[in-house]
């Protein structure tokens, strides 16, 4: 396994890989997630020596510079990013990656940030998670429309209850100000409210593109030419509103190395969590399980 997996390695060593992390969290998450999406400091640590002693990360400006301009990615080029802006990342993530030199970017929720509130996933796993049908309720709710699942929350979920300091946490606007100075991060976006962008109507998928960059340029002086679609779903009327709104990349959710060929606004990205040891991680990186699946 591990010949195949360095040859995998260096056949593919001209093609762009980007990671997807979305929070990093201490020993023990203290919050239920299902979907393994914390990663433990010390586990990140050992994912990052290994990435560094097999590839070159490279900067979101690299990337952009990579498909706008015909520039050049050094061999086996890694983006690393981030979804939705959650606090433990500036808390542990940024610092081990700012002590390593190692850039990375992340993809925060404006509305969510402007409101001040948890990200709506986020809270249903908070309050459901214990709940048996969770799974089927959660995939029902990214289903149905925008209109519909507001409702639902607004209806079921219990407003009143008092959020802790954990994991679900977002940073606020003054802390992403602060990390943006700290270096060695750019900032994409990561649509208004992380609203399935596949279940919204012309006018909300607008709304969900475009405002998320208008707040985050107001907000963080930032022009966001990237976004991560939450959930990682996408579709030709996504992809033609995220150009219309401005964005010269666009990140999925497919497990897969970049081809030559993909659509600077349809980019797969390999989603990492707290089950990928170093010994996995580099099974599902090395690229000879894509052969598998053409």
């Amino acid at each position: 396994m591990l010949g195949l997996n360095s040859l995998a390695r260096v056949i593919l060593r001209r093609q762009l890989l980007v990671l997807s992390y979305h929070g990093v969290c201490g020993d023990v998450t203290n919050v239920p997630d299902l979907d393994g999406l914390h990663v433990p400091v010390g586990l990140f640590e050992e994912q990052l020596n290994f990435l560094l002693k097999n590839y070159h990360p490279v900067s979101l400006s690299q990337v952009r510079a990579h498909f706008w301009e015909s520039a050049a990615l050094p061999s086996s080029a890694i983006l690393i990013t981030f979804d939705d802006g959650f606090r433990n990342v500036a808390r542990y993530a940024l610092p081990v990656l700012r002590g390593l030199g190692v850039p990375c970017v992340l993809f925060p929720v404006p509305g969510t940030i402007e409101a001040g509130k948890w990200l709506w996933n986020s809270e249903l796993e908070f309050q459901r998670a214990n709940s048996p049908d969770f799974v089927s309720l959660r995939r029902g709710l990214k289903r149905i429309s925008v209109k519909e699942r507001h409702q639902w929350l607004k209806t079921e979920l219990d407003d009143t209850v008092v959020h802790p300091e954990c994991e679900y946490s977002l940073l606020n606007w003054d802390e992403l100000a602060a990390e943006l100075s700290a270096g060695r991060l750019d900032i994409g976006s990561h649509g208004l409210n992380h609203e399935p962008l596949t279940g919204c109507d012309p006018f909300e998928l607008r709304i969900e593109l475009s405002e998320s960059r208008r707040l985050l340029q107001e907000r963080l002086n930032v022009d966001a030419e990237a976004v991560a679609y939450p959930n990682g779903e996408t579709s030709p009327s996504v992809i033609e509103a995220a150009r219309e709104a401005g964005y010269r990349l666009g990140f999925t959710t497919v497990a897969r190395h970049i081809h030559s060929t993909d659509d600077p606004l349809a980019l797969p990205r390999i989603l990492v969590g707290r089950w990928d040891v170093p010994s996995v991680l580099a099974a599902r990186l090395a690229g000879w399980q894509e052969w598998l699946r053409v």
